[in-house]
């Protein structure tokens, strides 16, 4: 496991919120709420998550020196839309597929993030692999 290191940087007692900046990505104004941490390891516990995953922070260095080479300069590319489809289908797909693919993908996202919460140390194991046994 890799160290996270961090630094409590402000705590408003009124308002209960820490701010904490971390080493390597970024930093985070946490909102104590009930129940409040007892200790400082309650306290870590809930700064790890708030911290970006070893995945988001571990990556190979890349070779940025393509951006000089367009600085200053006006760029254009297509804006991002929240409505918009990801892909472009002729046909609208039958609604009982289109609940599955859904469902599936809501499923898969809550494994993703059950991964997440047993890899920081939030649960034992993963909430969204456990079977279920009472159908």
């Amino acid at each position: 496991m890799i160290d996270l290191k961090y630094t409590i940087t402000k705590f408003d007692t009124e308002t209960k919120v820490v701010t904490v900046t971390f080493e390597k990505d970024g930093w985070a104004e946490i909102r104590l709420t009930n129940p409040l941490p007892k200790n400082i390891g309650e306290l870590e516990n809930l700064i790890k998550q708030f911290a970006a995953p070893l995945e988001a922070v571990e990556t190979p260095d890349a070779d940025l020196s393509y951006i000089n080479a367009i600085l200053g300069q006006e760029q254009s590319t297509a804006r991002f839309s929240l409505t918009e489809d990801k892909a472009s289908v002729s046909e609208p797909l039958d609604p009982e597929v289109e609940a599955n693919i859904k469902m599936w993908e809501e499923i898969e996202f809550q494994k993703k993030v059950g991964a997440a919460l047993v890899k920081l140390g939030v649960v034992s194991e993963n909430p969204a692999t456990i079977p279920v046994t009472n159908l």
